[in-house]
């Protein structure tokens, strides 16, 4: 889930923005008169934010008008994505979300709109695998890691960044899956979880790629597992949970687009487009990857279908563990 930027990633963001002389505004159809509101429903600084600033001079040249980032964290993406949901439906505003969109469906039944109803699908922007990352102590590879873990006793303790959160349900998936005695332990974000990791007072925990590649190499934690469709080439070692015998385990970081659902066509697809030719220029895919992004550039259709496979993956984790939030 969306975590604080790290030093490189702040870095990165005051670069001069990309200038777009090859991006043309639309000739035809439905074009926006006002400035675009893209709403990110957490705090500045996190991984949410470069997502959108390093494609926002793209846009604003693509649409002819100013794109404009607008913060409003609280309420677990609540409160921000309510303000979509009261936006006029005429193209100007959008949210971009992130798995707790898909997780909330289920943790949190009483939200005051309906996530699969009331929205569309504009564009699955990007995604941050997750990392299975063990103490150096627990094993060596994961063969040992499972031995380790199905052994009697206290069991292992796996971290999170939140009740809920991404890699707290990939977490228990796998936990379930591959038949392990662990207990989960939330922690307010990934700096502390990171060092209890360190420091052993963690086992094990899928984190945030750009996270754990420093600590990898220093050996202050082993990678054994990556959740993704292919190995990346910051850990070409490290398998794939696929390769590893489970495939159907989700833990990563995406983060896409929506709208109101009641939005015209003609804009939707207006909008779609523009993010689409943005991120797929050459330079802000090498600028995101950088950061530790994939790259993704879905259109709104393969998008929907996105949410619903986490919408109905999470929906089974949270049910099966008894998971709820305060």
């Amino acid at each position: 889930m969306p975590q604080r930027l790290t030093r490189r990633a702040s870095l990165a963001l005051l670069a001069t923005p990309f200038l777009a002389p090859g991006l043309a505004r639309a000739q035809a159809g439905w074009v926006p008169t006002l400035p675009v509101r893209v709403i990110i429903p957490f705090t500045p600084g996190g991984t949410m934010d470069p997502v959108v600033r390093i494609v926002q001079t793209l846009l604003s040249h693509s649409l002819g008008q100013p794109v404009v980032i607008e913060h409003r964290p609280g309420g677990a993406t609540v409160i921000g994505t309510q303000e979509v949901a009261r936006s006029a439906p005429d193209g100007h505003t959008m949210i971009m979300i992130a798995n707790s969109f898909a997780a909330n469906v289920t943790l949190r039944p009483s939200m005051p709109y309906k996530p699969l109803a009331d929205f569309a699908p504009l564009v699955m922007a990007t995604v941050v695998p997750h990392i299975l990352v063990v103490h150096p102590s627990v094993a060596q590879d994961f063969a040992g890691f499972l031995d380790a873990g199905r052994k009697p006793g206290a069991g292992l303790a796996f971290g999170s960044y939140g009740i809920g959160t991404s890699n707290h349900l990939g977490g228990e998936q796998f936990r379930e899956a591959a038949r392990i005695n662990a207990t989960h332990v939330p922690y307010n974000g990934a700096p502390q979880a990171m060092t209890d990791l360190m420091g052993n007072r963690l086992q094990f925990m899928f984190a945030n790629l750009p996270d754990v590649i420093q600590p990898v190499q220093l050996g202050q934690m082993r990678a054994i597992g990556i959740s993704a469709e292919h190995r990346v080439k910051e850990l070409p070692n490290v398998p794939t949970m696929a390769e590893l015998g489970f495939p159907l385990v989700l833990s990563d970081s995406w983060f896409g687009l929506l709208m109101r659902a009641d939005v015209p066509p003609a804009a939707r697809a207006r909008l779609e487009a523009a993010w689409i030719e943005a991120l797929n220029r050459p330079e802000v895919r090498g600028r995101l990857e950088e950061l530790g992004f994939t790259v993704l550039a879905k259109p709104g259709a393969e998008f929907a279908q996105e949410i619903r496979r986490y919408t109905n993956t999470y929906a089974e984790v949270i049910r099966s563990n008894g998971i709820k939030v305060e």
